[in-house]
């Protein structure tokens, strides 16, 4: 019998296996894909070619719990995108979004000298809020009292206002208050609709935005990165780490059922009937697929299962992934290579993301999405052989539904007829396109939703993913959740799975969760 098993082999759940195994526990992951890593992964689909088929830029994942864990020392190598973003706009007209304030503030002149002078306040607002959040991601959500105890104790009253508000404001109204000219605004928008199914004026994309301003790369606060050898590079590490601790992995090995008996959860059922016994089963999976699939209905309260089965869990994001034969070329620009690892966005103004996300309302998708373009090999020459560049492509909108099947070509290429707008060159040699029901397929996420759960006020904090079970805890002695559909949410952060194994401790240890 192990003291713990953990259902699935994504990054969370990697990492609340290792904090177990580091106090002496007997761990298990069972991973339903013959490998470890969940959508944080990187997959030859090609000879030669390596992609990131889910989560693709490294920056979100917390310090403490990369040192603690000595990623590093397993193998995982971070190179900082620098710059962050390029935008072309049309015709020789561009932007480029550094790390080093100054050079942004060079590059926001050409459009506004007043949005040069406001972009500093803008980055200190964000990175005086992230400092000011950094407490609350590794413990269990505050309750309404203590978030409200701590933002009094900010600073001025206007300021502790303006924070508070970030969890109900939309970006856009944001980007307004601070910026005038559109690309600026333009190149700043896209950290707010990652991921939702909102458009940049939706209240709530605020706090969306913020929380991908949390990033930090290689000791810089604001950045991001690319993982050397793609984003498996960070369960990899993960994984050896907690097999160095002792965690047994099982690979290739689908768990059916959950079991529980007299109201306490006993272990798992494999798809082959095996049972697996412990003494605490913990969940990396999303809370629709624990809950409502993984559990026998009689198991949970009727309540509850309805409550569940609401929540807002819908995908609209999607992949296309490829290698190309020559890097992409931006009409008009003369891109140097500093540009190319920047994440290039198709976004040319706040209105366009508006009307992508109406295109989706109106006709199933957009037909004129937002993207962002990432050659990572351009810059790690592992990920594919001499002549050869691997790619990804993340764009939005693209709601789930059971039909997307019927429109994979038709999506493909208005993706790639859209990078060629601005990038005539950009001719896949082979790609795929991932829509949400892809991963909904592949990475076993509901809905094919990256983040779990849309990252609405309304399911955010003490709300993640109910009040009920907003502490890892479910309503069954011995069950927990660990993935991005607890707090603090989705990205490749391992808070999760780290706040997750602090509750089963104190279970384990004789506490009450």
């Amino acid at each position: 019998m192990y003291d713990v098993v953990v259902v699935g082999g994504g990054h969370n759940g990697l990492v609340c296996a290792s904090y177990l195994a580091k106090e002496g526990l007997k761990v298990a992951v069972f991973e339903r894909r013959p490998f470890m890593g969940g959508a944080c992964v990187t997959e030859e689909l090609w000879p030669g070619i390596k992609v990131s088929t889910g989560a693709y830029v490294f920056g979100l994942f917390r310090t403490k719990i990369a040192d603690e864990l000595e990623l590093r020392r397993h193998g995982l190598k971070v190179i900082t995108k620098e710059p962050g973003l390029f935008v072309p706009f049309g015709g020789s007209k561009h932007i480029t979004i550094w790390n080093d304030i100054r050079k942004t503030e060079y590059e926001i002149q050409k459009f506004s000298h007043k949005d040069a002078r406001e972009y500093e306040k803008w980055i200190r607002f964000w990175s005086t809020f992230s400092e000011t959040i950094e407490p609350f991601l590794l413990s269990t959500p505050p309750n309404p009292e203590e978030a409200g105890a701590l933002l009094s104790e900010i600073g001025s009253l206007n300021m502790s206002l303006d924070f508070a508000q970030v969890f109900t404001r939309d970006a856009r109204s944001m980007l307004d208050e601070y910026f005038e000219a559109e690309e600026v605004k333009s190149a700043l928008v896209e950290d707010a609709v990652v991921g939702t199914n909102l458009p940049p004026s939706s209240p709530g994309t605020a706090y969306i935005l913020a929380h991908h301003l949390m990033s930090e790369a290689n000791g810089i606060k604001g950045a991001w990165g690319y993982v050397v050898g793609g984003m498996g590079g960070v369960t990899q590490a993960l994984e050896e780490h907690a097999v160095s601790l002792g965690v047994h992995m099982f690979a290739g090995q689908e768990v059916k059922e959950i079991v529980i008996k007299n109201g306490k959860a006993m272990g798992i059922r494999l798809a082959d009937g095996k049972v697996i016994e412990a003494k605490c089963v913990v969940s990396n999976a999303d809370p629709k697929t624990t809950l409502l699939r993984l559990i026998s209905e009689e198991k949970i309260e009727n309540h509850l299962r309805r409550k569940v089965a609401a929540l807002k869990s819908k995908g609209t994001s999607f992949k296309l992934v490829g290698y190309l034969a020559e890097l992409p070329k931006f009409d008009g620009i003369d891109v140097g290579t500093d540009e190319l690892k920047a994440s290039q966005l198709i976004l040319p103004s706040v209105d366009y993301v508006e009307r992508s996300y109406s295109e989706a309302l109106t006709y199933g998708h957009s037909r004129n999405p937002w993207l962002s373009l990432n050659v990572q090999s351009s810059v790690d020459t592992s990920l594919a052989p001499p002549g050869y560049y691997s790619f990804s492509v993340f764009g939005q909108y693209l709601p789930y539904n059971q039909n997307l099947d019927a429109i994979r070509d038709e999506v493909e290429e208005l993706v790639i007829a859209k990078i060629q707008e601005y990038a005539s060159n950009f001719k896949p040699v082979k790609h795929k396109l991932l829509t949400p029901l892809d991963m909904e397929r592949r990475f076993g996420m509901a809905e094919g939703n990256i983040f779990h759960l849309e990252m609405t006020p309304d399911q955010m904090y003490v709300f993640r993913p109910l009040p009920e079970i907003n502490a890892y805890a479910l309503p069954i002695e011995g069950l927990y959740l660990c993935g991005a559909g607890t707090h603090p949410g989705g990205g490749v952060m391992g808070a999760p799975g780290y706040n997750a194994s602090k509750a089963v401790l104190r279970y384990l240890k004789g506490g009450h969760d």
